[in-house]
């Protein structure tokens, strides 16, 4: 493994003599204006071995490890392994370079080497000529060419249109370890051992020896290259035979990746010293997570990207927050108040401890011998020079000259514990003894007594009118003018909330910080509250200082943070709805950056700009000089689509190295990405991202779907949406960042949603349902309509068979009843005529019986016939039975009866019972009449939804049908059963008898 790592870095021959002299050396000493974010594998890098990092055009960073490929968005890895190449044994990645068509070239374990381009990649093997060694270095020509140079060997490998060219030692190729770097004429420079020189038409050209062994090399911006050597650092030039000695490597100094950055300044890694920083003093060394340097890079917004060897990657910039500390010489951790003089900064520490900082020392002033005692809790200074110092015990001291002076309570002093100074543009000082405000001026101590009674005053500010304010842990809030103190409270809408600090700023606003509340703005008459709701990092404000490029700083119970006062002001005002919260110290790796508060001033803003607010981990400056403006919109990328949990899309750069698995997905990448869902989805997740590198914490994304959400959601620094169960239809998904100068990349990302519809919610379904809803309507319409029309053709033939029924029983009346009737009245006059003559008389007395019967029996074959009790089958079948007995048994003719025992219990009409019963009324009157019978039987059977009458008898039948009136009385016969759907059937011989069936369905249609 130690070889694998000496030739990893280079180190040639004399590598472990020169680790040895690194680890005797003394260090260089670290540079405390820059800083070093490291992220590893707890932060998702798969090894902290990091080979190489290179920048896509897309804005993405591609980093390196000797676990694998990933790409690195300034939060989140994402791997891309090389394992799914067919024929990659490894996925130990030596090397990375991205050439001018954007092609990603991987010098993987084993010597193999990967050219990846969208969708497809090409490996390059032994069998293609490769000599089976790790490359050490990776470079492009201005032909498109790749070349490779190789350890030890006089070996260099040149790519070209797939084809693989071998150069050594014939073509002029020295051995050793080799450097290798274009220049900004695009000429290819190799270092070989002590020579370095120019690879032209496939061949190595000399241009000069160095003195001792080459490690790195690097493109000089002025021209020519940049090239370190075993001990010192050259120029080159290619008209040059002679280096140009620049300087000399820091003691013990191995380069193993150099770097020339954008403003001229070179960067030095080495193997065991760590990295180095050439600014106009010399080297300066920049610390690191790990002392190995593999390599180094610089990205688009100027961060200088450093790969250690065990230490993962790292970030370097300039530092915006620096926590000085006990380590620093700060006597106590934890600082309560802060203030500057002309030459120094002073704190009181929160174990009561009064301290200076001249330069970077720190000297106890409390310890000293003419200290006139107590315990510090507050300072300020004022136009003189001098410092005052609030104590909880001994009252006010001042410091002056060298000197102190102090008053105490005996001095005119409300109460010997101070916690709050201010000294205002006039030279006064005021502070606040135990509860009560009191003022200094030429020595002379005036009280101001408050109207309202207070436990604890915790701020004061001056504003530009002059107006002193005081704030209490109760919330209220006093202005001091002149002589004169107004209670202000009521004006903060009535709402008493702690304040915990006050800030004047130059627009004349009046800053209040609250316990929990958030922030208060109360300006011109008008009073507003800002709180985390609205884009507040913290409703916990302790101290508040603004700096000179209009930003407010605010320091909390979670952090230090900024937020541009033109923003508060247009969201106190009503243009804006939220403002955007910059976090510090985060970036930086710093601890939790508590702000003190209970005693003033806390904060500051220095004669050189820098911020200085005490906090419970220390002494906190914000080098504002240090940070810088990002005026480039971030890119946006939609990255992932997520249905019910299971990736749906990808952006993919390089989607041959995902999987087969991925290469399905959809493409997030393309011009107009695109997403299909289908209507029984669950929920949609989609996750985005911005790339800005400087301060990746601090980007900020607002997104909309159109289709479905009308204004846009302030994510913050969320970087995914959910959203569960959208309807059918199209839908745009827009995501829109601002990196942390709040410059807005509004054109942003966006991702088009097609949610199929259910097979119910097509247009094809739609229609069809339309037209069977119309087609149902119609045939419902018809069918109520054709029910309404047979409902009323069925009331009118009910009403047509009752006139008819009607009719009838007037008819039967009128001949059957009326003529006997009337041949009975008939018979009654000549009764009255012949009552002379018995025998005539009682003649006809006798007819005028048989008349009478006749009558009774008609009428009760009237009444049966219109009772509807009897509109039943079984009623039918009796009374035909009772009524064929009786009427055979009068001529004396031998009735027979053949009736079914149970018949069905069948509802029939009235005209079916009254024809079917005449009928056969019919067929015994014509038998009676013209048959000579002596026998008749009478048959009625009930099958197959029929009823079956038969009557036959014994006479002397016919051979063809009567034309006398039995012919009628046949044909009235057949006549009965049509009307009712019914037929009659007559069968007779000469001689025979005859037989006629009656046969009628119980229902009719």
């Amino acid at each position: 493994m130690r070889k694998a790592v000496l030739s990893r870095v280079k180190w040639g021959f004399h590598a472990g003599l020169l680790l040895w002299l690194a680890f005797l050396a003394p260090a260089l000493a670290a540079s405390g204006d820059w800083f070093a974010r490291a992220w590893q594998t707890e932060d998702g890098l798969p090894d902290n071995n990091v080979t190489s990092v290179v920048q896509s055009p897309d804005g993405y960073l591609w980093v390196g490890t000797l676990a694998g490929l990933m790409r690195f968005d300034g939060v989140r890895f994402q791997e891309f392994s090389a394992l799914n190449l067919e024929g990659v044994p490894s996925g130990g990645v030596r090397k990375l370079l991205l050439d001018r068509k954007n092609r990603l070239w991987l010098a993987m374990d084993r010597g193999i080497v990967v050219c990846v381009e969208t969708n497809t990649a090409r490996l390059f093997t032994s069998k293609e000529g490769l000599p089976g060694a790790n490359p050490q270095m990776m470079a492009e020509d201005p032909d498109g060419a790749i070349w490779m140079a190789y350890g030890l060997r006089a070996t260099l490998i040149r790519i070209k249109d797939d084809k693989v060219t071998v150069l050594g030692a014939k073509e002029g190729v020295p051995s050793g370890m080799p450097a290798l770097v274009m220049d900004v004429k695009g000429q290819l420079w190799l270092g070989k051992g002590k020579s370095v020189g120019l690879i032209r038409e496939g061949r190595f050209e000399p241009r000069l020896t160095t003195p001792d062994s080459v490690t790195e090399m690097a493109q000089a911006s002025g021209g020519g290259v940049w090239v370190c050597t075993a001990s010192r650092l050259l120029k080159v030039d290619d008209k040059a035979s002679v280096a140009e000695e620049i300087d000399r490597l820091p003691p013990g100094t191995v380069a193993t990746a150099l770097m020339e950055d954008r403003d001229g300044i070179l960067w030095l890694g080495s193997a065991a010293n760590g990295l180095f920083r050439r600014g106009e003093s010399g080297f300066e060394t920049i610390s690191t997570s790990h002392r190995e340097i593999s390599c180094l890079m610089q990205e688009r917004e100027g961060n200088i990207w450093a790969g250690t060897i065990g230490g993962g990657l790292n970030r370097v910039r300039p530092r915006a927050v620096e926590l000085l500390g006990i380590e620093s010489g700060l006597p106590f951790e934890s600082v309560r108040s802060v203030c500057e003089d002309a030459t120094s900064i002073w704190v009181a520490t929160q174990n009561g401890v009064l301290a200076r900082r001249e330069g970077t020392e720190w000297t106890i002033m409390s310890g000293a011998t003419n200290w006139p005692g107590g315990n510090a809790a507050c300072v300020a200074s004022d136009a003189t020079g001098a410092v005052w110092i609030g104590t909880s015990d001994h009252g006010l001291t001042r410091y002056q000259n060298g000197r102190y002076r102090n008053w105490r309570r005996r001095s005119g002093l409300a109460s010997d514990s101070i916690r709050a100074l201010l000294v205002s543009s006039q030279n006064d000082v005021w502070f606040a003894s135990g509860t009560r405000i009191q003022r200094m001026r030429d020595g002379a101590v005036k009280n101001f007594p408050l109207p309202e009674p207070i436990r604890y005053i915790r701020a004061m500010t001056e504003d530009a009118a002059g107006n002193i304010w005081i704030g209490s842990s109760e919330g209220h809030l006093f202005r001091i003018y002149g002589d004169e103190t107004v209670n202000e409270t009521l004006r903060l809408q009535g709402q008493i909330m702690s304040i915990r600090c006050l800030y004047a700023s130059s627009d004349g606003a009046l800053w209040i910080g609250y316990a929990g509340s958030g922030l208060g703005r109360f300006k011109d008459g008008k009073y507003t509250r800002i709180t985390t709701a609205r884009g507040l990092y913290d409703d916990f404000i302790s101290q508040i200082v603004a700096d000179k490029t209009g930003r407010l700083w605010l320091a909390g119970n979670i952090g230090i943070f900024q937020v541009s006062m033109k923003e508060l002001a247009d969201v106190a005002e009503g243009r804006a709805s939220s403002v955007r919260s910059i976090i510090y110290g985060r970036g930086e790796g710093l601890p939790s950056l508590q702000a003190h508060y209970d005693t003033c001033p806390g904060s500051m803003r220095s004669r050189d700009g820098r911020i200085w607010v005490a906090t419970r981990a220390g002494l906190a400056v914000i080098h504002t000089e240090n940070i810088r403006n990002n005026p480039d919109p971030p890119p946006v990328y939609v990255e992932r689509a997520a249905v019910d949990g299971r990736t749906a899309g990808l952006y993919d750069s390089v989607s041959a190295l995902r999987g087969p698995e991925a290469r399905n997905l959809s493409d997030l990448r393309s011009v107009k990405p695109a997403l299909s869902l289908e209507p029984h989805h669950r929920k949609l997740e989609i996750e985005f991202t911005a790339l800005s590198f400087s301060a990746p914490e601090n980007v900020h994304f607002r997104y909309r779907l159109e289709g479905l959400e009308d204004e846009w959601v302030e994510a913050h620094t969320q970087r995914a949406a959910s959203y569960s169960r959208l309807g059918a239809g199209n839908y745009r998904f827009r995501v829109m960042a601002c990196n942390n100068d709040g410059v807005w990349n509004e054109a942003g990302a966006v991702l088009s949603i097609v949610v199929l519809p259910f097979f119910w919610q097509t247009w094809t379904f739609r229609i069809a349902a339309l037209a069977t809803f119309t087609l149902s309507l119609i045939a419902i319409v018809r069918y109520v309509s054709f029910r309404r029309l047979h409902r009323r053709l069925r009331t009118l033939e009910q009403q047509a068979a009752l006139h008819n029924e009607r009719a009838r029983i007037a008819k039967d009346i009128h001949d059957d009843l009326g003529a006997t009737l009337t041949q009975i009245a008939l018979l009654g006059e000549l009764a009255k005529q012949d009552m002379a003559v018995p025998e005539k008389a009682s003649e006809h007395v006798q007819k005028i019986s048989n008349g009478a019967r006749q009558v009774m029996k008609s009428l009760d074959e009237i009444v049966w016939a219109v009772n509807p009790r009897n509109d039943t089958l079984p009623h039918l079948i009796d009374y035909i039975g009772q009524f064929t007995f009786d009427f055979l048994r009068m001529p004396g003719i031998r009735c027979r009866l053949d009736l079914p025992e149970q018949p069905p219990a069948i509802n029939l009409p009235a005209d079916v019972r009254h024809n079917v019963f005449l009928a056969v009324k019919e067929a015994l009157n014509n038998i009676v009449k013209h048959a000579n019978a002596s026998e008749v039987w009478l048959r009625v059977d009930v099958a197959n939804g029929a009823l079956r009458v038969v009557v036959e008898d014994n006479g002397q039948g016919f051979e063809r049908p009567p034309q006398d009136a039995w012919a009628d009385g046949l044909r009235n016969m057949r006549q009965r059963l049509a009307e009712i759907g019914g037929e009659c059937r007559i069968e007779s011989r000469a001689g025979t008898g005859t037989t006629i069936t009656f046969e009628v369905p119980w229902q009719r249609n």
